[in-house]
């Protein structure tokens, strides 16, 4: 055995815990009693010699399988020892190895880190670090390294083991584990899904780009935030027991409303789940967020469009009911106007007492009730065609809703159905009124076209309203063909049909699920073939809400007394306001708005400026936006009155706190209750 070697065992000896103590006592322990060890007979030097050999033996054997290459330098760094696993390692022969100098295997990059180690080694300073070896085939081997000086008798240090384990594997698995950390960020970060990661106490410790776009900030101005704080307050408690449910494993979407960094509405749902460690505590959430806004506003188009197919689909049913009483009003009007013609002509024969009343009376009051058929019409119809609002919270008398519906879809029902109405006395409900119509409206048109046209006697649709608990329930029923069974768990999809084709979309129910739903209640059906259909609407009981039994009756206001402009491009309704303010009111017309600001800015003042919103050129809008920079009193005394809102900055405008609008068509005493009421509140503002 050479020195190197004899040095390697030497140090092994130290190293391994089973192989302990001098050989005096391991041949202590191998005598037999009765020799003493201090003998030197041949006997004992041969014992002693065997198990020498046998632990060299052992030894070896330890160093050339061990799974670590070992080395065994010199303090200038030559090899003077090798085992066979280290020229495996190195894929050359031993003697391609021993004899040369350790920095032959060190990459130029580490070399001269190498020396400095090697340097310190004498000093007892023992290392282990990651580094890589060069190999003559010019590939480097990632090893990881253990070195440890070996000394003489006298303690100096007279060479330097090392120990070197392959960490191939390990290196390949970190990279493995670092590319497949990269390409999940990368995942992550791409997604058009934001995703967002919550510690236990809600605050947020990591986001991606896409979440921080959805709400406009940099990623780093979310990190550290309570989530609570970028929710509109009325969904924090949403939120707060969302990720409690998280918390305990609940993995069901929430819909919720963020807030932008702008302060506008961002409509979200998540998809959440709690993170657990290795000890399976709870140390967080991830969400991953979806930006449902733009979906919301198609959504609210497409209700909005099929709102529109429905009206449509009834423009005959309701051209009809509008032109009975406009006949009607047409003919009486035309009756009075011949009245008064022969009132007026000389040598007529209108001396009898209560003449004018006899003649006239009649055709008026009959000629009133037509135009005020018609106005109901024009005012469902208005109804019809509002946009859905962005929030529910408003109350809404279900009853007058379903009257509302059933003049809409009268026309349909004559022909085919007696109509048998059985609505109980309600409170409000929680919902939004064109919404809530279009659902009816719905449900009532469905039931009509399930019955055959021209046997009305035989068939009957009854619509019911009852409370139960704290919620109120509306039945359409039928007594048509029903539905059959395979087909009833379908008639809620999207574009799915029983009707003809030519006769439906396939969206109407589907989107009056959409819109109950939206109000936190149900929509359900029972059917049977060969009896009929039975719809019915759940809605939430208004909280302090209770239902409009009776509309107020305006006051009796005989005529206003103040300076009034009227400003409408259609002339007939301003000399109808001119009229029905009476003849001590101190009106002026303008037959526009620009003509308006010029009266104005000659220095007129009005008690009263009433202007239609919607006309040409400078619209009622723009006028009040001219006048609060030129002569804001005047601009705080400006009413509005409108046809209907059809764009989306007048519909802004009228919802608008010091907005007030008063809707056409309106009666005398409407008018002048309003002007009237909102003369004074303006004085009173101004005093």
């Amino acid at each position: 055995m050479t020195q190197s070697a004899d040095l390697v065992i030497a140090t092994l000896r130290q190293r391994l815990a089973d192989v302990e103590g001098t050989l005096d006592a391991v041949l202590s322990g191998e005598i037999d009693a009765a020799i003493d060890p201090r003998d030197n007979s041949p006997v004992l030097l041969a014992i002693a010699q065997k198990r020498l050999r046998e632990s060299e033996e052992r030894y070896r054997s330890i160093v050339e399988t061990a799974s670590e290459g070992i080395w065994l330098l010199s303090l200038d760094g030559t090899i003077t020892f090798a085992n066979e696993r280290m020229a495996r390692m190195l894929g050359c022969a031993m003697d391609n190895v021993v004899g040369r100098s350790f920095f032959d295997f060190v990459p130029a990059r580490q070399r001269e880190l190498a020396v400095q180690r090697l340097a310190r080694a004498p000093r007892g300073v023992a290392e282990e670090t990651e580094a890589s070896l060069r190999l003559p085939s010019g590939c480097e081997l990632v090893v990881i390294v253990k070195s440890s000086i070996i000394r003489d008798a006298l303690g100096e240090c007279v060479a330097i083991l090392i120990m070197i384990t392959d960490a191939t594997r390990r290196s390949d698995a970190e990279r493995a584990l670092r590319e497949s950390e990269a390409e999940y960020r990368q995942i992550v970060e791409s997604t058009t899904d934001g995703v967002v990661k919550l510690d236990p106490s809600g605050t947020i410790v990591f986001v991606n780009a896409r979440f921080a776009q959805m709400l406009g900030y940099a990623s780093e101005e979310l990190i550290g935030k309570d989530v609570l704080s970028i929710v509109m307050p009325s969904e924090r408690e949403t939120v707060r027991d969302a990720l409690r449910r998280r918390s305990h494993g609940a993995t069901t979407p929430t819909d919720t409303i963020y807030r932008h960094k702008s302060g506008e509405r961002v409509f979200v749902n998540i998809a959440g789940a709690a993170l657990r460690d290795a000890q399976d505590r709870f140390v967080g959430v991830l969400g991953v967020v979806r930006d449902m806004t733009e979906r919301r506003r198609l959504q609210s188009d497409l209700i909005v469009s099929d709102r529109m197919a429905s009206v449509g689909t009834l423009a005959a049913g309701v051209a009809h009911e509008i032109n009975n009483p406009l006949a009607a009003a047409i003919s009486n009007l035309e009756f009075l106007q011949d009245g008064v013609t022969q009132l007026l002509t000389p040598g007529a024969d209108v001396d009898r007492p209560n003449w004018v009343r006899e003649q006239f009376a009649e055709p008026l009051a009959d000629a009133r009730d037509a135009t005020e058929r018609v106005r109901r019409i024009v005012k469902d119809l208005m109804m019809f065609s509002r946009s859905p609002v962005a929030e529910l919270g408003g109350s809404v008398d279900v009853n007058a809703v379903i009257r509302s519906s059933l003049r809409m879809a009268n026309n349909e029902i004559r022909h085919r159905a007696e109509l048998v109405l059985d609505l109980g006395e309600l409170p409000a409900v929680i919902a939004d009124e064109a919404r809530l119509g279009q659902v009816f409206l719905n449900l009532i048109v469905n039931a009509a076209q399930a019955l055959p046209v021209g046997h009305a006697a035989q068939h009957r649709i009854r619509i019911s309203s009852r409370r139960e608990a704290e919620s109120v329930v509306v039945e359409v029923a039928d007594t048509g063909t029903g539905i059959a069974a395979h087909e009833i768990g379908r008639i809620f999809d999207a574009f799915y049909t029983t009707k003809d084709v030519g006769q439906g979309t396939g969206l109407g129910l589907a989107i009056c699920q959409r819109i109950v739903s939206d109000f936190g209640g149900t929509l359900t059906v029972h059917s049977e073939v060969g009896v009929g259909s039975a719809f019915s609407v759940t809605l939430r009981v208004a909280e302090h809400a209770a239902p409009e039994v009776a509309t107020r009756a305006p006051r009796v206001v005989t005529s206003y007394t103040g300076r009034v402009l009227v400003i409408d491009d259609e002339e007939l309704v301003a000399r109808s306001v001119q009229r029905s303010l009476g003849a001590s009111c101190q009106l002026v017309r303008c037959a526009s708005a620009s003509a308006a600001l010029t009266l104005i800015d000659d220095g007129a003042f009005f008690d009263v400026v009433i202007c239609d919103i919607m006309m040409p050129n400078m619209t009622g809008m723009e006028l009040y936006d001219r006048l609060l920079e030129v002569a804001p009193m005047q601009a705080r005394r400006m009413m509005f009155m409108t046809g209907g809102v059809f764009t989306e900055e007048a519909k802004r405008f009228t919802e608008r706190s010091e907005i007030v609008v008063l809707e056409k068509p309106f009666s005398v005493a409407e008018l002048r209750e309003a002007v009237n009421r909102f003369s004074e509140s303006r004085a009173i503002r101004s005093a």
